[in-house]
């Protein structure tokens, strides 16, 4: 007796498995997990339900072969193996608020099965292949959560911000319970949590890049007014101390040095020295903070350059594939002209709409292929972009 494994793949979500496909020496047998449901389906009605049990004797074997051979046993046995434990689906969504903004993201949605639910995925099996994985379910529901829950979301968000609070969150859980209700009973599955995760918009990384320089602009003006003030402070103590040292020489030319002037002179030449050693250690802590952000604006300053060549890439994709359209929109009416003139149907009014519509595809290709306009900053703009990224101001 050997064991049968139905699933080797953690994507594997169901298997429908032919039990008299199965023809071995030795006797199958299934050990079913906590979280594994097996439907057993003979001559086409639904049995059993199995789960957290050993399946013996479940194909394979002489006496199966034997009893297959006299008509012993059932002309049709097959078996409904599912996962009933909760798993989590991710689904690449992409949509616009209401403001105009882009938005991207993944649409998480954790789905697990009943075991008496697990009988309804034999709707999917009737018109698939008898192995149901993660993709393949994302497949079935993703133009549904799509069109049903993340187009209606971002459409009431006002802007980006409205996208990161708590009711958007819970508005979104809502609708994916309500709206995608039906067609996962269909299947067998139970919504049991829904959330989105959307990336950066593009006014948002604007206003990160826009924070960060006047982060650094401020931390720039106190390294500034900080040394002013340390220069000041060695400035006065210099000047006492020349004057001190002028005292000194007029009372000793004058032979009434006093031990209180030699006093003083030592306490102001190691209050300079104090000074300067302070002066040192905080030039040395302002220059630390200078290279910190230095290195946290290069930084910014590289993504948002990353940023830039992704979309002139995204750009340059766009134009290549309008060129490769409209050459083959070309070839292909030249090659129905020749057809025409072949079988006599070349006529001045056939010529003469195949001008107008290659003039109108050309007029609308040609908008569509709008080269990008200067700010005036001088920064490049390109398609797509509500603001100018340098200076912030918004693009018509």
């Amino acid at each position: 007796m050997s064991n049968y494994r139905w699933r080797d793949d953690p994507d594997t979500i169901a298997r429908l498995v032919n039990a008299n496909n199965i023809q071995t020496f030795a006797t199958q047998q299934v050990m079913l997990k906590p979280n594994e449901v097996c439907a057993l389906i003979v001559d086409g009605r639904i049995g059993d339900i199995l789960t957290e049990t050993l399946l013996k004797s479940m194909a394979g074997g002489f006496s199966r072969w034997l009893g297959d051979k006299i008509g012993a046993t059932a002309t049709d046995r097959r078996l409904l193996f599912a996962m009933s434990g909760p798993m989590d689906y991710w689904i690449p969504f992409e949509g616009q608020l209401t403001n105009g903004e882009n938005a991207k993201g993944f649409a998480n949605l954790r789905l697990k099965m009943n075991v008496e639910d697990v009988p309804k995925l034999l709707n999917y099996f009737a018109n698939h292949p008898p192995i149901l994985d993660r993709n393949g379910l994302i497949e079935i529901i993703r133009n549904e959560v799509i069109a049903r829950v993340v187009t209606p979301c971002l459409a009431s968000c006002s802007s980006a911000a409205d996208l990161r609070t708590a009711n958007f969150m819970e508005k979104f859980e809502m609708t994916a319970e309500i709206e995608m209700r039906n067609l996962l009973a269909n299947l067998g599955f139970t919504l049991l949590k829904a959330f989105p995760i959307t990336n950066p918009t593009d006014m948002e990384l604007v206003q990160r890049h826009r924070a960060a320089v006047e982060a650094q602009t401020a931390g720039n003006q106190v390294n500034t007014e900080s040394q002013i003030a340390h220069y000041t402070q060695t400035e006065e103590i210099t000047l006492a101390r020349i004057q001190m040292e002028n005292n000194v020489k007029r009372a000793h030319a004058r032979g009434q040095v006093t031990v209180e002037l030699e006093s003083q002179l030592k306490g102001l030449r190691a209050e300079e020295a104090r000074w300067d050693a302070e002066l040192n250690r905080d030039r040395g802590k302002m220059n630390l903070r200078v290279d910190e952000a230095d290195a946290k604006a290069k930084r910014a300053m590289d993504m948002f350059a990353q940023v830039q060549t992704r979309k002139a890439d995204r750009v340059q994709s766009q134009q290549e594939f309008q060129n490769q359209r409209m050459s083959a929109q070309n070839d292909l009416q030249s090659k129905m002209m020749e057809m025409a003139a072949d079988h006599g149907a070349l006529t001045p009014d056939v010529m003469a709409e195949f001008l107008r519509q290659q003039t109108a595809q050309k007029a609308v290709d040609s908008s569509n292929a709008a080269t990008p306009s200067n700010c005036g900053c001088g920064v490049a703009l390109q398609p797509g972009w509500k603001a100018c990224p340098s200076c912030g101001s918004p693009i018509a």
